[in-house]
């Protein structure tokens, strides 16, 4: 059943006084100036996914329900608002006035307000940052949103939002991204100095046409929102760097769900694309990697079974056009799939044996059917083959220096470290002579890099190379990033227990409040 609800929504005035605490209160978080690039004035910002909105305002706090909505919002001097709405104006010397003309969920309202600065980076496009960090979003983003939003046009159909502007977040943001219309919210790891994590944001672009624009009409089926929008990105990505590339891209995120399954065992409830969410749940206790590449897999297979890529992307715009501004169940999309393809549903494609649609939706476990990655061989085999050079007891060192990874992109160089920590611990001095052989990668700006490299050198206790991981965790809170670095230290030897215990010592004020809980569950295990 599709709904669209165009109700107006207005709230008033966010009044002035000082911005004051690193305070989470639901998802209305209050970050004190250390928690901040510029570390000398704080900063306000919501995150309203998926039902912590209300935290923020009074409203209908589900994807089910859309509206417009206009905001009036004061701040102290020398601050400035920023918000997911269409058009914004200054009424005044501390007064902003935003209008989303668009019906959008109340998830997708956001709110930020700090010591911020613009630059415009495209046609239609600005990046926002604190001061300090302006010109190396600038250097980053130039040219670079376009590309993307333009391809995705070509695709999926026009881009209604009318702006595309990303707000780079404060060191202390804990998440990747956030789609929020008009404003994409995401983490400053990705300013490299080189671009090769500037493509992480076509995610958060083809939420623009698959979650924003199309929504999930309910939490137990995001996988309206994430698979599509996985499939759209690795779309995208295919016209822009080749398909080999995006092959590799899409291994890795397969490698990630049947690490999720395996922790979690292939039969648990979460593992399939319909969940039931109890009343009283939060839908974010349901997180987890399923409705992303499961998701992907399944629209994957869809396009399987129309056999014609130019068709699929001609049903896939479509669709956005049928159901644009309204929130829809898999039902709804499922029949306008058979309906949009006739031959299909003569063919009863939906109850094929062990791969009915039902079966999809509503039973857990590893996808039926797994698109082919094996173009992806040419990058991936190059890697593996370089990983193997390296866990030798004596290193081939011709062999090794006749291997050029200078034009490896970043998911190559991924692929290639992450074959090193499975393979770890490495024998003695292969790690030091590694990070000696590829300073790109073990001195990287890249953020993937890093933790890979904090990951390798604390899995083979390399104590030379341990600051790096400090510095790393100093200088950002991306969840992501950072809890895996304490699970490694809390996992190894005595000397990287005590780093971990240092580290959080002289950062657990720079953290989120999320953050910090979960490493203080980490660092003091319940039972110890």
């Amino acid at each position: 059943m599709a709904r669209d609800k165009g109700h107006g929504l207005s709230f008033g005035q966010l009044e002035g006084g000082a911005l004051v605490g690193g305070y989470s209160g639901g998802r209305v978080t209050w970050l004190a100036p250390e928690q901040t690039a510029g570390k000398e004035k704080p900063f306000v910002y919501t995150q309203g996914q998926a039902v912590l909105t209300r935290a923020f305002f009074p409203c209908f706090d589900t994807p089910t329900v859309k509206y417009r909505y206009s905001a009036l919002v004061e701040v102290p001097d020398g601050f400035t608002a920023v918000m997911s709405a269409s058009t914004w104006e200054k009424t005044g010397p501390n007064k902003f006035f935003f209008k989303m003309c668009h019906p959008v969920p109340s998830y997708l309202i956001a709110l930020a307000v700090g010591d911020l600065v613009s630059a415009e980076v495209g046609p239609r496009s600005r990046v926002w940052a604190e001061p300090c960090l302006i010109e190396a979003a600038k250097e980053e983003y130039s040219g670079v949103i376009e590309e993307f939003l333009t391809t995705g046009e070509k695709l999926f159909g026009p881009y209604v939002w009318g702006r595309y502007d990303v707000l780079f977040m404060p060191p202390s943001f804990p998440f990747g991204g956030m789609e929020n219309p008009c404003l994409t919210f995401v983490t400053p790891c990705l300013l490299t100095g080189d671009r090769s994590l500037a493509d992480v944001i076509i995610h958060e672009i083809s939420h623009s046409w698959f979650g924003n624009l199309v929504t999930n009409a309910s939490w137990g089926e995001s996988w309206l929102n994430e698979g599509f929008t996985m499939y759209a990105q690795r779309r995208i990505s295919t016209i822009l760097y080749g398909v080999a590339y995006t092959c590799l891209e899409a291994a890795t995120g397969r490698a990630l769900l049947r690490q999720h399954m395996d922790i979690t065992g292939e039969d648990h409830p979460l593992n399939k694309l319909r969940v039931k969410i109890e009343p009283g749940v939060d839908p974010d206790d349901t997180y987890n990697e399923t409705p992303y590449e499961k998701g992907f897999c399944f629209v994957s297979y869809l396009a399987h079974l129309v056999g014609d890529q130019d068709q699929f992307d001609n049903f896939l715009k479509a669709y956005v056009d049928e159901f644009k501004f309204q929130s829809i169940l898999a039902d709804d999309f499922l029949e306008f799939y058979l309906d949009y393809f006739p031959e299909l549903k003569e063919r009863k494609v939906d109850s094929i044996p062990g791969l009915e649609f039902d079966r999809w939706l509503n039973t857990p476990g590893w996808p039926p059917y797994l698109p082919d990655l094996s173009p992806g061989d040419s990058l991936m085999k190059p890697a593996e083959e370089l990983a193997r050079l390296w866990v030798t007891e004596e290193l081939d060192v011709q062999a090794i220096e006749a291997v050029s990874i200078s034009a490896w992109k970043t998911y190559q160089l991924i692929y290639f470290l992450d074959e090193i920590l499975r393979k770890s611990p490495l024998p003695s001095g292969n790690v030091k002579k590694l990070g000696e052989t590829y300073p790109a990668i073990s001195s990287a700006r890249n953020a993937e890099l890093q933790l890979r490299w904090g990951q390798i050198v604390l899995k083979n206790d390399h104590q030379e190379d341990f600051w790096k991981v400090k510095a790393f965790l100093q200088s950002q809170g991306k969840q992501k990033y950072t809890l895996p670095l304490y699970h490694a230290m809390m996992g190894g030897s005595e000397v990287a227990q005590t780093l971990a215990r240092e580290t959080f010592a002289s950062t657990a004020s720079q953290l989120h409040s999320n953050v910090v809980n979960y490493i203080q569950q980490i660092l003091e295990p319940k039972g110890s």
